[in-house]
């Protein structure tokens, strides 16, 4: 592992193999950039500034396709059904807040961004408040990661660099599992408010049977 960090080179191209990997590995891109950033392989702003762009360009991607295609999509995957329109439910709330939130909804980034195009969220809308959402989860897991990493250094630091690695890769995996936990554990409680609230919201109203006093 160690030869691996070497490996790393300050370069273009580094950082954004880096922003991209961001689509498929999600927070642990950014931690590990973090960790890399703690041990002088890569530079932390720079790190946060790949991030941002490549999660904000492949949700404006995913807004585009929502856009053009949502129908299809929901024919095509009807198990996007349900969660779609759970995430219409948000979007249609308060979409600035929906469209700021994209990068953090664990197991929606990729329908409610689709779902914000689907819903025809204002472009001067979404395209801002995905990139700021997007600039401050970068920053947070980053920051993990290199605060991690100074962890590690300080725990584990006489037993060289390889050890300095390893631990700021599992001190990264116990919190990356304690923040997935936390935000698993209020999506449910969401997902169960708004089908609470659609069942109430389908239930037919009862006619008044109570007889009315005619004149």
């Amino acid at each position: 592992m160690e030869d691996f960090f070497e490996s790393l080179s300050d370069s273009l191209w580094t950082y954004v193999v880096l922003g991209l990997s961001a689509i498929v590995t999600e927070e642990i891109s950014p931690i590990f950039g973090g960790i890399a950033a703690n041990q002088g392989d890569l530079h932390l702003p720079r790190v946060i500034l790949a991030l941002t762009l490549g999660g904000w360009g492949a949700t404006s991607l995913l807004y585009v396709l929502g856009r053009l295609k949502w129908d299809w999509i929901r024919r095509r995957w009807p198990r996007v059904r349900s969660t779609g329109t759970v995430a219409l439910r948000v979007v249609g709330r308060n979409p600035l807040t929906a469209s700021f939130f994209v990068r953090f909804a664990l197991g929606l980034r990729v329908v409610l961004p689709m779902v914000c195009g689907a819903a025809r969220v204002p472009l001067l809308v979404y395209l801002p408040a995905t990139l700021a959402g997007s600039l401050l989860w970068s920053a947070v897991f980053a920051l993990v990661g290199y605060a991690a990493g100074e962890a590690a250094v300080q725990l584990v630091g006489r037993v060289g660099r390889t050890g300095e690695l390893v631990g700021a890769l599992v001190l990264a995996t116990i919190l990356l599992l304690l923040v997935r936990w936390y935000r698993l554990r209020k999506e449910r409680k969401m997902k169960k408010r708004l089908e609470a609230e659609q069942r109430v919201a389908a239930r037919p109203t009862q006619p008044d049977s109570a007889p009315r006093n005619r004149p």
